[in-house]
């Protein structure tokens, strides 16, 4: 057990107010992992210049002339609503391009409603096969290291990997400092690099998958 880590979670703990909600505060843990680290993962797959990744397999991009475009990775039948999404049998990668903001609006949440834009005379969608994509090498890898691992990082900009876990600094042995103690303990133990501990204030909640997702994450990886 790392006691400097033991004394830096319990002192951060006893530092965040208490609320009355509680998940306005929490205690996160950002680990860095070595720059070696992953070394044998597919070289990151992007569609090109201006666009962000909002959400895994979606990037959206602003256009000069007021439209945006997305790409969608990994797009599948059946998935227009009330009707088969199309005639394709396997995956797609869809670019998606419209001056009508409501065809991105679920996209960082729920890729699946891009094929919603389907039949639309405003909407200009390029469909390419997905299997043998440089999307699909990348997914693949990190699919089978989430179920041998229990966690996907997420790429910095700087090339390096990064995991945040997270609990309630006031919680109980479910989402409380042990159960992130004994999460980052694991993780040091089995991949190395450094952690940093800090207090996350989370303005206009409600519980947003991004808000709770290190917390989940941190429960899993604590009962490894």
């Amino acid at each position: 057990m790392n006691r400097s880590l033991t004394r830096t979670i319990f002192r951060a703990a006893c530092r965040t107010p208490k609320d009355r909600h509680p998940f306005t505060y929490f205690l996160e843990a950002e680990h860095v992992f070595p720059a070696t680290a992953f070394a044998d993962a597919p070289a990151r797959w992007t569609p090109g210049e201006g666009f962000t990744e909002v959400t895994g397999g979606v990037w959206i991009r602003d256009n000069a002339d007021g439209t945006k475009t997305a790409v969608v990775t990994g797009v599948g039948p059946k998935q227009l609503p009330a009707a088969d999404g199309g005639p394709w049998t396997e995956e797609e990668v869809w670019t998606v391009t419209s001056a009508d903001p409501s065809v991105f609006a679920c996209l960082n949440d729920k890729p699946h409603r891009v094929t919603w834009a389907l039949g639309r005379e405003d909407v200009e969608i390029i469909r390419e096969p997905y299997p043998g994509h440089p999307a699909e090498a990348q997914e693949i890898y990190w699919y089978h290291f989430d179920l041998a691992h229990g966690f996907t990082p997420e790429r910095r900009a700087d090339g390096r990997y990064t995991l945040r876990l997270a609990c309630l600094p006031h919680g109980d042995w479910d989402n409380g400092p042990e159960r992130l103690l004994s999460a980052s303990n694991h993780v040091l133990r089995n991949h190395g690099g450094r952690v940093r501990i800090r207090n996350v204030f989370v303005e206009n909640l409600p519980h947003s998958p991004s808000a709770t997702k290190p917390v989940q994450t941190m429960r899993y990886l604590s009962l490894r």
